[in-house]
């Protein structure tokens, strides 16, 4: 179930915690679901992040992402690129969510656990290096 949160003027945000499904083969959780979200989704990702290192510190004019940890633990720390209104989130894969990251939210993702974080992105557009949409912002974490 999708829980849509608004914290004070402008740090907007989804969480939508994920389902695990076990069998004698492992386990599946169903990321995103069409019937789910508004936009169309245009590119997808796997990134890595070490322990105690950040991917991120930037924001989107136009773009919205989707987050799941895949494996790991990790830090996404949101801020509101008007209001400066902070916020952090703790996702891991042993509790699967998908965060939901609207334009204008600044974020930053850090490894805060001891192995390496799996994170899948998707976008609902795609990255042109032409025109990036990724405009550098630093959140003090």
């Amino acid at each position: 179930m999708a829980k849509f949160i608004k914290i004070k003027r402008g740090v907007k945000y989804q969480i939508k915690d994920l389902e695990i499904h076990f069998d004698d083969r492992g386990w599946l959780a169903e990321m995103l679901k069409r019937n789910e979200i508004e936009e169309d989704i245009e590119q997808i990702y796997v990134a890595t992040i070490k322990p105690g290192k950040i991917r991120g510190n930037h924001y989107h004019s136009k773009r919205t992402e989707w987050f799941f940890v895949v494996v790991g633990k990790a830090k996404i720390s949101l801020e509101d690129i008007k209001s400066k209104e902070k916020i952090d989130i703790k996702i891991s894969s042993k509790e699967p969510q998908v965060i939901t990251i609207f334009p204008g939210v600044a974020h930053a993702v850090k490894n805060i656990g001891r192995e390496i974080v799996y994170l899948i992105s998707a976008q609902n557009n795609i990255y042109d290096p032409q025109e990036p949409d990724t405009i550098p912002y630093i959140i003090k974490l």
